[in-house]
């Protein structure tokens, strides 16, 4: 069994019923929707696809929707346009057609927010400009490293402190219709700070998603400063290394991976790993061995998840990219030896969800499964939070993870080496409980009489109660 979950984003190259049903049996768990991009109407579409094509192949299958944040992007731009090293370049907030020598951006706040001698990078940061001088509407700025731009190409700034709002007015519609459509996830970009996504959640009440998770994106050197406070109020994070290596050195960005990863482990919360995995395979069959590494090392520093990007939504093999991703996660999963850092112990974390009671008999429940070598861990829950701390021990045993919610079953499929199923009937006591785990599992012919099995419930059973139980059991013959 593969235990590291697979991330899709959807786009042109994956929009119809063939692709998206292929993509699912070839390995992935979780489909992502970039709200940068696409109609309302188009997603509509795409989620129906999604469910109908999970629902017929059996499957809990969870949808991200990716909020767009405050990307700022230069304005329109006469072609591609090559700026030289040396040479002076303006940016302004009036409206324009840019050209080699100047352009405009619609961030009107921009010669408010930078000051002289601080960078700003253009182009995934392939273009660097240092600010010379501000005035009203314009920055003037002399270019460090050239290279081509054009238009609407993203701006990034690594010395300034922006003061810009995380969510926009484009964020507050797309949240709407995430609440409407009842996703799963909601990805918040550019996340600096705990009220960033405090404020988020607030917006979720409003309309209606209090049971929408959130994942948050970490692509400022500002959320790396304040991680266990953004950790603390998130259900997961997600190491978006496109504009985290924009905004920090190159050299940086696999020591902050490994930090992230490893933190959000204590802390209990899911992490995903994203951006460029597989890159090369959105023109090529194959991956470059570099990035089959980049994917493997992603495994042994602790990913819950992996994402493709590209790669999936616009990449000319959608598919094949996702059974590459499979095969590569296989192959580092079955090398267990090369996992960093020390088993997880139990923590008993401070946080706003703080349960001492799950977190120890999870970490009972890893050592007895170990002890007795059971074939599966089963996880009675609620709201997923029991799987998804079962999940951070990293067992050697599967998590079968049982809750009379399908939502609760999608959100789960996220989490590393945990199968979600919906088991609505259970009985009332203990002893009734656990022969129809039994007949659930045995029906399903995921386990066989006389396979050991360790199991975690709560008491009174589906009722939000503190995991408090544990039972060491053989399926009965």
């Amino acid at each position: 069994m593969r235990r590291t979950k697979i991330i899709a984003t959807l786009g042109p190259a994956c929009s119809n019923e063939e692709t998206i049903y292929r993509l699912l049996t070839s390995g992935v768990d979780v489909f992502r929707l970039n709200f940068s991009h696409g109609s309302p109407d188009d997603r509509m579409r795409i989620i129906q696809i999604v469910r109908e094509c999970a629902t017929s192949i059996g499957r809990y299958v969870p949808i991200v929707g990716d909020i767009q944040g405050p990307k700022l992007r230069i304005g329109e731009v006469d072609g591609v346009v090559h700026l030289q090293p040396g040479q002076t370049f303006v940016i302004s907030t009036e409206k324009m057609k840019g050209n080699a020598q100047m352009v405009s951006t619609p961030f009107e706040a921009l010669p408010r927010e930078v000051g002289a001698g601080q960078r700003i990078l253009i182009n995934d940061g392939l273009v660097e400009l240092v600010v010379t001088m501000v005035d009203a509407k314009r920055v003037t700025t002399r270019v460090i490293h050239g290279g081509p731009i054009s238009s609407k190409k993203g701006m990034n700034f690594p010395d300034s402190e922006l003061t810009i709002p995380a969510i926009t007015d484009k964020d507050r519609e797309d949240v709407k219709f995430a609440c409407d459509q009842k996703l799963d996830y909601i990805a918040a970009s550019f996340i600096r700070r705990r009220a960033e996504i405090e404020g988020l959640r607030e917006l979720l009440h409003e309309n209606g998603g209090d049971d929408v998770n959130v994942i948050a994106k970490l692509e400022k050197p500002q959320a790396i400063d304040n991680l266990e406070d953004i950790l603390e109020v998130s259900d997961g994070v997600m190491v978006a290394r496109g504009d985290l290596g924009v905004e920090l050195p190159p050299e940086a960005v696999p020591v902050i991976q490994k930090k992230i990863l490893s933190t959000a482990s204590r802390w209990g919360r899911f992490a995903i790993t994203a951006t460029q995995m597989l890159e090369s395979m959105t023109a090529n069959s194959r991956p470059t061995r570099a990035e089959a590494s980049d994917v493997a090392n992603a495994i042994f520093d602790g990913s819950d998840a992996v994402m493709l990007s590209a790669e999936s939504a616009s990449g000319l093999y959608p598919v094949e990219a996702v059974q590459m991703m499979a095969r590569i996660i296989i192959g580092a999963e079955n090398a267990r030896e090369y996992e960093s850092g020390a088993p997880r112990a139990p923590l008993f974390q401070k946080s706003s969800e703080s349960d001492e009671f799950t977190d120890a008999l999870a970490g009972a429940a890893n050592y007895a499964a170990d002890q007795i070598d059971a074939k599966y861990i089963v996880v009675f829950t609620q709201t997923g939070f029991a799987a998804r701390l079962m999940s951070k021990f990293r067992p050697r045993a599967p998590i079968v993870a049982l809750t009379p919610s399908s939502w609760v079953a999608r959100r789960m499929n996220i989490l590393w080496g945990v199968q979600p199923y919906v088991m609505r009937e259970t009985g009332n006591y203990h002893e009734q409980i656990v022969d129809h785990v039994d007949e659930f599992l045995l029906q399903k012919e995921i386990v066989r009489p006389g396979d050991r099995l360790v199991i975690l419930m709560g008491s009174p059973l589906y009722q939000r109660a503190k995991t408090n139980l544990l039972r060491v059991h053989r399926v009965r013959d």
